[in-house]
């Protein structure tokens, strides 16, 4: 997937330490601006608490994916490295502008290893790509398996289109190389994603969509004293890439809660209970991220201390 660069160090550390600092401080701005920390009414603290465990091994499972990757790139980077790399970097996509997210992982493992940050946020790029891919694949299959899709589910498959033609475009791949350059101040080259490449690191990002949409399911029934279709849980895939797809939105803030609202508006869920999910649903899955973060911080502090 990447063509080979020389090796450089330079400014890792200082690029590591400012996107963690200025994360949480947009993190923090964010959350309280849309008042998150609403308690919903709970019915089924058992199926909550399933729904938790499912998450919290969606987010080990990503950070297998991300290590499958750098690995199927020739970056070899130790396991724990991945996992404290995805999880103190997790709240970066709380800054405006979806190169941050990139970024965040790429220059944690920069700043501990030979590899140029340019390359590694290459490959960072390639990672955000097949998940927004793999993750809007599932979601437009959930729509398209409820009884009524009407315009949404034909919408939604134009833009999975585009999005399929987008990430394999070899055009637009220069247009990221060249944003990715300015933005590192690096030459910095790659060849982007191919069919080839990257179906031998899917399965690993199907599971980890696969386990957050069962986790949502769980977290719906959990929440509401209703029978729900077991499609909806594919509703969290597909309104997550249409967050993550809102580029200006810090972490899908309100764009994510409204489609959702929408979403399950499809499955005859009523507007209170559909708002009520939706507003939750940000809340529970900021639980999974402060999870991966405090793991990925306790495996930061103890290779810290090994190297002491």
């Amino acid at each position: 997937m990447i063509q080979s660069a020389p090796p450089s160090k330079g400014r890792e550390i200082d690029w590591y330490k400012y996107l963690l600092c200025l994360s949480f401080v947009f993190l923090t701005v964010a959350l309280c601006k849309g008042n998150y920390f609403v308690l919903p009414q709970i019915f089924s603290f058992s199926t909550l608490i399933a729904s938790f465990l499912v998450l919290f091994s969606g987010f080990i499972i990503n950070t297998i994916a991300w290590w499958n990757l750098l690995k199927k790139s020739h970056c070899q980077v130790n396991a724990v490295t991945c996992l404290a790399s995805v999880g103190l970097s997790m709240f970066s996509k709380y800054i405006p502008g979806k190169i941050w997210a990139v970024v965040g992982k790429a220059a944690y493992i920069a700043k501990g290893s030979h590899y140029p940050l340019g390359r590694l946020s290459i490959i960072s790029l390639n990672e955000q790509c097949i998940t927004l891919w793999v993750g809007l694949s599932l979601g437009t299959l959930g729509l398209f398996l409820l009884d009524d899709v009407y315009l949404w589910g034909w919408l939604i498959l134009f833009v999975w289109l585009g999005l399929t033609a987008a990430i394999f475009s070899q055009p637009l791949h220069g247009k990221a190389e060249h944003l990715i350059n300015k933005v590192l101040r690096k030459d910095i080259k790659f060849s982007g994603l191919t069919i080839t490449s990257t179906i031998r690191v899917i399965p690993w990002f199907v599971v980890m969509w696969l386990l957050w949409s069962i986790s949502f399911y769980l977290l719906v029934v959990g929440l509401t004293a209703k029978k729900m279709p077991w499609g909806v849980g594919f509703g969290f895939p597909l309104v997550a890439t249409v967050g993550v797809m809102a580029f200006m939105a810090p972490g899908g803030l309100g764009v994510r809660e409204g489609t959702l609202v929408g979403y399950l508006i499809l499955v005859h869920v009523p507007m209170t209970d559909a708002t009520t999910i939706a507003v939750a649903s940000r809340l529970w899955f900021f639980i999974g991220e402060v999870f991966i973060f405090l793991v990925g911080w306790i495996v930061d502090r103890r290779c810290a201390a090994h190297r002491l």
